[in-house]
């Protein structure tokens, strides 16, 4: 039997008014202790990647969220505790308040302007001096807030709801020929979906 793990870790850049929300990961944590990341968790059984990512940002955050989704970057790393494997995603959410209710994970928070990430100290060695190093990320971060850019600039959101095909199976839904040749014709995506439901009940 194979002693194989692998986790799924799931991430979001929280945009607020062209702000980012960035999070202060407690120094009593065992991985990247007393460091700034952007918030998440990771995937848990009976869930899909979406579900997690809210569920979890609820958790952390306690913020209220639109419905505009888009996927960033992922990311793969061997955890240095067990060499058990993970590869991480990222997203893009927006949130419609700013005001967070800090999860004990959290020492700090803060929303900080896209080009702000470059005031951070990128490292992968672990804080030894909780009180001098204050300003340490990860590298990789500068990455996920490019893409951030790009994707807002673009306007290249979609609705949160589509991508959950779980959401959708729970919900018992079926999409027959007309709906979906309806909505490939359709000159304007969101005036098809001001007539047609994203998930289609099955009566």
């Amino acid at each position: 039997m194979s002693d194989f793990k692998h986790t799924i870790p799931i991430t979001a850049i929280i945009e607020n008014n062209s702000q980012f929300l960035f999070v202060k990961r407690s120094r009593n944590l065992s991985n990247m202790a007393g460091k700034w990341v952007f918030p998440g968790g990771r995937l848990e059984k009976g869930e899909d990647v979406v579900q997690a990512l809210f569920r979890e940002l609820d958790e952390e955050t306690g913020l209220t969220f639109t419905d505009d989704f888009a996927f960033l970057s992922s990311y793969f790393f061997l955890r240095a505790e067990d060499q058990s494997s993970s590869q991480g995603l990222v997203f893009l959410v927006r949130s419609l308040n700013r005001e967070i209710k800090k999860d004990p994970s959290i020492e700090e928070y803060r929303w900080i302007n896209p080009e702000d990430i470059t005031d951070f100290v990128f490292s992968y060695d672990n804080i030894h001096d909780f009180e001098k190093e204050t300003n340490v990320t990860i590298p990789g971060m500068e990455v996920h807030v490019r893409n951030a850019i790009i994707i807002m600039k673009k306007g290249l959101f979609l609705n949160r709801h589509l991508f959950s095909v779980t959401e959708y199976q729970k919900a018992k839904c079926s999409l027959n020929r007309d709906y979906l040749s309806g909505l490939r014709t359709a000159n304007i995506v969101e005036e098809f979906f001001e007539t047609h439901d994203l998930f289609p009940h099955i009566f």
